[in-house]
């Protein structure tokens, strides 16, 4: 793809945004295990030291972690159960999983420790990344029943010591729970806007079984989900011997990357975007709706196509512009008071909530994927 500056840096005013750095940016596949991986590795303290991304802001994200809590409780009951989240963010499931529950999670971000020490009642935070090093200085081996992690394991870089450390803290049948975007749901809509530094991996199905079994877990069940365009929701066991298995048949996957890389080739030709191009050459403003990292994507890498203005929910990137295109990010309201023409939404996965909480906006919406 075309050179991207990170897609969840968001800069505090538009000289910044401007001189904003790209990187190149290129996915490859593994022919061991069928992982998808994006090659040019940020290191992770740049790309969380400033983490822009609280999930309890997002409606959708929301009720998707009110459903997962009540799915682990009917799982688990309500009695004493040692759980630890990797990657837990602002705690906007841990704050929902019962007070019986002894609840730990462990995250690096500025976010995460913003939220535990605003109101972190109910659990507690490890404000660090996650690895066999924090498992042994904690005294955690074989001390948790249930370790969860929540769209986490795209921004890892070494996920084998990830895996490993989750390995070494579970007690024997202990489970291990893992959502991640499902890579088949990304290739079959070309969800091209979904690939970005941030996230390091994206991972199939058969790539997690994999992955997994040759450090010791067996696959229990799989959950398809909407969450963010197409998810997965893998249930593991720790056993006590790794499971070896052979290559993934990679043809097809082969196939629908070669898919999705057209779809991008040729992404000015789509129809909503030559609509789009059409009102902007007859002088007519254009504006988006969600500045996540997916909105980084689709506005740096359709530079033909301007914007003057991106809405989003979250007031931690109120005020701030996106980077190298500098498009400013604005609250909810301004949609109402400015009434413009069109809007595409950008968190399209998140469009039928969107239209739902802006009744009065008299313009049209636009989507470019689904």
């Amino acid at each position: 793809m075309d050179p991207m500056p990170l897609a969840g840096q968001f800069c505090s005013d538009s000289q910044q945004a401007f001189e904003a750095h790209c990187l190149p940016l290129s996915w490859v596949l593994c022919h061991q295990c069928g992982l998808v991986q994006v090659v040019e590795d940020v290191d992770e303290s740049i790309l969380f030291r400033r983490y822009n991304y609280a999930s309890s802001t997002v409606s959708g994200l929301v009720k998707h972690f009110e459903n997962y809590a009540a799915h682990l409780e009917t799982a688990y009951g309500t009695s004493p159960v040692r759980f630890l989240e990797i990657g837990c963010n602002d705690g906007v499931l841990l704050r929902r999983l019962p007070e019986s529950w002894v609840r730990q999670g462990v995250d690096p971000s500025d976010v995460a420790r913003k939220s535990h020490e605003e109101d972190g009642q109910g659990y507690e935070l490890a404000n660090e990344p996650f690895t066999a090093e924090k498992v042994a200085s904690m005294g955690w081996v074989g001390q948790w029943d249930v370790i969860s992690g929540s769209n986490c394991l795209a921004h890892i870089s070494d996920l084998k010591r990830v895996f490993e450390a989750a390995y070494m803290a579970l007690r024997d049948g202990g489970e291990l729970w893992v959502e991640v975007h499902d890579l088949e749901a990304l290739l079959c809509g070309n969800q091209w806007d979904t690939i970005y530094h941030e996230h390091k991996a994206e991972w199939s199905e058969d790539s997690l079984v994999h992955c997994l079994g040759m450090i010791g877990f067996e696959r229990l069940d799989t959950q398809s989900l909407s969450m963010h365009g197409g998810a997965l929701r893998c249930r593991f066991i720790k056993r006590a011997e790794p499971t070896v298995l052979g290559c993934p048949d990679l043809k097809g996957l082969k196939k629908k990357l070669h898919r999705l890389e057209q779809s991008y080739r040729k992404r000015y030709d789509h129809a909503v975007i030559r609509e789009l191009m059409g009102y902007v050459s007859r002088g007519q403003q254009l504006v988006a709706y969600g500045a996540a990292g997916r909105a980084n994507v689709f506005l740096n890498q359709m530079a033909q196509l301007p914007f003057a203005w991106i809405i989003d929910e979250s007031p931690l990137r109120h005020g701030r512009f996106l980077p190298h295109i500098a498009t400013p990010i604005v609250p909810m309201p301004w949609l109402a008071e400015h009434q413009p023409p069109h809007c595409l939404i950008t968190a399209w996965n998140y469009a039928s909530d969107i239209r739902d909480k802006h009744p009065d906006y008299q313009g049209r919406w636009w989507t470019a994927f689904s």
